[in-house]
């Protein structure tokens, strides 16, 4: 992928923070809904309340822990740790939905949303650069879910969902990455459909809606790792150089 100029990516970045500040500012309060923990299916299996819903979520597990097998670049450990805990945390919210565990749920997905996009915008920078860029983003995405949590507004959680994947699609726009982009985007895109018609596919082919939207989403990041793992950032060599010259630049 082809570097993205530091003037460019300056740009980039004071536009995102006009247009989140503008959001925040123009856009009314976004409250949690609680039709949102009313799931189609509600089977219990083996004892295991809300069953499919709750077990469709070990691809993450698995995609998660290939991650972490194949990739070494700083920002893809933090992304797939935060897709193994994502399996954890959105199985201990489907045995029980209500707002209190959807934290948990959403926690480690902003460290996805997040850790993506601080590798793709640290193209070609220093380690330093690089591991300055991944806290601040991870911490912007941490927030926005306790943000919501302690106050119920949602405006800064849809903000890092839905902003990080419009900044990705600017950055990849013209790099060979871009088809990558595009095909995690599309099952992304189908997973939030599934999401949005629960129950009229559950309806339709008897297994609902969310439960394909886990199993979308994992392959989401399953092609993550497909597309990490061509960078030459993630070479064993690659990744020794930039954890050394973290070590020398960091005060």
């Amino acid at each position: 992928m082809a570097e993205i100029g530091t003037h460019r990516l300056g740009r980039w970045l004071l536009g995102v923070v006009l247009i989140a500040a503008a959001f925040l500012i123009f856009v009314p309060r976004i409250a949690q809904s609680q039709d949102y923990h009313l799931f189609a299916d509600t089977r219990r299996v083996f004892g295991i309340p809300n069953f499919w819903n709750v077990v469709s979520n070990l691809p993450f597990a698995l995609v998660g822990l290939l991650g972490l097998w194949k990739l070494r670049y700083p920002a893809a450990r933090v992304l797939f740790s935060g897709v193994l805990l994502t399996c954890f945390g959105s199985a201990y919210y489907h045995w029980s939905p209500g707002d209190a565990r959807l934290l948990w749920d959403r926690l480690p997905m902003t460290l996805v949303f997040m850790s993506l996009l601080a590798w793709v915008l640290s193209e070609g920078r220093s380690a330093r650069f690089s591991a300055w860029l991944l806290a601040v983003l991870a911490i912007a995405g941490v927030t926005s879910v306790l943000w919501w949590r302690i106050t119920g507004d949602l405006r800064p959680y849809a903000l890092v969902q839905f902003g990080s994947a419009f900044l990705l699609l600017a950055v990849t726009w013209s790099t060979p990455g871009r088809r990558y982009y595009w095909s995690v985007a599309a099952l992304y895109a189908a997973a939030k459909l599934m999401e949005a018609y629960d129950g009229a596919v559950y309806s339709a082919i008897g297994i609902s809606g969310h439960t394909l939207k886990h199993v979308l989403a994992a392959l989401a990041c399953y092609q993550i790792v497909r597309w990490i793992s061509l960078s030459p950032r993630n070479s064993g060599r690659t990744a020794r150089v930039d954890y050394a010259d973290l070590r020398r630049q960091w005060p």
